[in-house]
């Protein structure tokens, strides 16, 4: 019985120690990220780099020394983009539809480039909030309707924010619908949930609702749609500039849509 009372007296003691687990995060390389847009009126770029996990939310990581140049293929001039602070760069600039452009990222004597073609306008037709049902759910969607471009491969991205923030986004492509009206659909809420009125991506009565379409190249429609799909197959987006640079670089013509939302209004 003292051995069987003992046995128990050391298993108590063990179960009540606690050991402090020490988590040994492996610092890796921080690398550049570039985001270079050019539409028919100026070029913008935001040049950053990636964060540690164990970094703070307020290290800076901005990149305020990079040379951003933008040209037209075989032109051998470039027009360099001036650095407007927090890693942000501009220029004015008179870009042509049907050509192609070349941004150059220059960083600590790297040389990184991305080409992009501006393509034709968006053609929107409609944009409208929905009822439909899925399964057992009654679902509120954004119903986009762009009519398409014939007789061309034409690429989209489009953004939707509520009250001035991004709420989603998507990009398309016409390949299995040439000419025809083109569909997207942004799942937005349930029925269920904006009647409790408690899910943090609800919409309220007076939101203001902004839909940005744009008109892409096929290299930047690859990026942005392999970049949706980074979080199911953990893999990065296909790259877009050259030598390892993340980020993208795209020519576009936009169309942009406001909506007021009201519950009332939804068909």
């Amino acid at each position: 019985m003292r051995r069987i009372l003992l046995y128990v007296i050391l298993l108590a003691a063990c179960l009540a120690c606690e050991k402090e687990v020490e988590i040994d995060y492996h610092s890796s390389e921080s690398l550049y990220v570039a985001e270079v847009q050019l539409t028919p009126d100026w070029v913008t770029a935001r040049v950053t780099r990636t964060r540690g996990v164990m970094a703070s939310p307020v290290d800076n990581n901005f990149v305020t020394n990079a040379k951003v140049t933008i040209r037209m293929e075989g032109d051998p001039w470039a027009d360099t983009l001036r650095h407007r602070g927090r890693g942000r760069y501009t220029l004015t600039y008179l870009a042509d539809e049907g050509k192609e452009y070349i941004a150059e990222v220059i960083i600590d004597g790297h040389h990184y480039t991305s080409r992009s073609t501006m393509r034709g306008a968006p053609r929107f037709k409609s944009f409208e909030f929905v009822w439909q049902e899925v399964l057992t759910e009654k679902m509120l969607f954004a119903d986009l309707r762009l009519e398409d471009i014939p007789d061309e491969n034409n690429y989209y991205f489009m953004h939707l924010y509520r009250n001035g923030v991004g709420y989603r986004w998507a990009v398309m492509s016409d390949r299995e619908n040439p000419g025809a009206e083109l569909q997207q659909l942004f799942s937005c809420t349930t029925k269920r949930e904006m009647d409790k009125g408690t899910a943090s991506d609800l919409l309220f009565d007076g939101d203001q609702m902004q839909m940005e379409i744009r008109s892409i190249d096929r290299s930047a429609y690859d990026y942005l749609d392999s970049l949706q799909l980074t979080n199911n197959t953990g893999t990065n987006p296909i790259p877009n500039f050259t030598d390892g640079l993340l980020g993208y670089f795209s020519a576009y013509q936009a169309e942009v849509v406001d909506r007021v939302f009201y519950v009332d209004s939804i068909r």
